[in-house]
């Protein structure tokens, strides 16, 4: 005997590996059903909205590099239209691998307490998902032949 309609009825502990058919409206999101989800906190949240602030120094690194570049390729520019010896002064050598330095070590090397949490989060979170893989199930709405 099928329950009355306004019963709700809840699925829990079972492993489906065919498509499951729902009578009615589905009351959780399809993931939720398909899918273990991750309870993601307000805190977890603001911690992954936060800019990672290795990310301004190595902006500011580039920036400053690419300006150099652009001065040298504009006085390089300038003497090979004016035909005139090129000449390149080793403080401008020097700064631009000073900021190719630089910016490498802000990317790869330079960290901060709060890059660090987002990196410990970042990796809690794709745990849970490697370890939780989501099943192959679909969902549908409609009559079911196989009453429960």
């Amino acid at each position: 005997m099928p329950p009355p309609p306004d019963e709700e009825k809840v699925i829990s502990g079972r492993s489906f590996d065919e498509p499951l058919i729902l009578v009615g409206n589905i009351a959780e999101p399809e993931r939720y059903v398909a899918e273990k989800p991750y309870e993601l906190t307000k805190y977890e949240f603001s911690v992954l909205k936060r800019r990672v602030s290795a990310d301004l120094g190595f902006q500011v690194s580039v920036g400053a590099t690419a300006g150099i570049l652009l001065t040298v390729a504009g006085k390089i520019l300038s003497s090979l239209i004016g035909k005139k010896p090129q000449t390149m002064e080793i403080w401008e050598i020097i700064c631009i691998v000073i900021g190719i330095l630089l910016c490498i070590a802000f990317k790869k090397a330079v960290k901060t307490k709060e890059d660090k949490e987002k990196e410990e989060l970042d990796n809690v979170i794709d745990n849970h998902f490697r370890t939780n893989k989501p099943r192959r199930v679909h969902l549908t709405q409609g009559a079911s032949n196989n009453e429960n």
